[in-house]
């Protein structure tokens, strides 16, 4: 990676189409809230298609989102893993974080057990 990152945590969510406004609005909060503790870059991406190449699979299919509901998916980057400690310790501790947190959790489809994992350049 560039930049300086050498760290990105990355969440799937899924929710029900009539949430999206209520999401966006959402994104926007902590967007200001994981920049101000250090977040480098934090970004969600809307899934546009379901096409999926022969031999692949849809992440559509893989969380089982129906037509009324859409994918979106996180990609927070760091510039370490020790530096992503830091934030999350630090937004963990904001008393406004725990608000947009349930928020969040009314706001995916019911049952959603948000995907998560985190990342390491691969160097080349």
């Amino acid at each position: 990676m560039s930049n300086g990152v050498e760290h990105a945590q990355i969440f799937v969510y899924k929710l029900p189409k009539k949430n999206h406004d209520a999401m966006v609005k959402l994104i926007k909060k902590f967007t200001d809230l994981y920049k101000k503790y250090g977040t480098l870059s934090w970004e969600v991406y809307q899934l546009n298609s379901t096409e999926a190449f022969d031999g692949t699979t849809s992440i559509a299919k893989i969380v089982s989102a129906g037509p009324k509901e859409e994918v979106l998916i996180e990609v927070d980057k760091y510039k370490d893993r020790k530096s992503r400690d830091k934030a999350i310790d630090a937004i963990g501790q904001d008393p406004s974080a725990e608000p947009l947190f349930g928020e969040m959790a009314g706001i995916l489809s019911p049952g959603f057990s948000i995907i998560m994992g985190e990342y390491n350049p691969v160097k080349v």
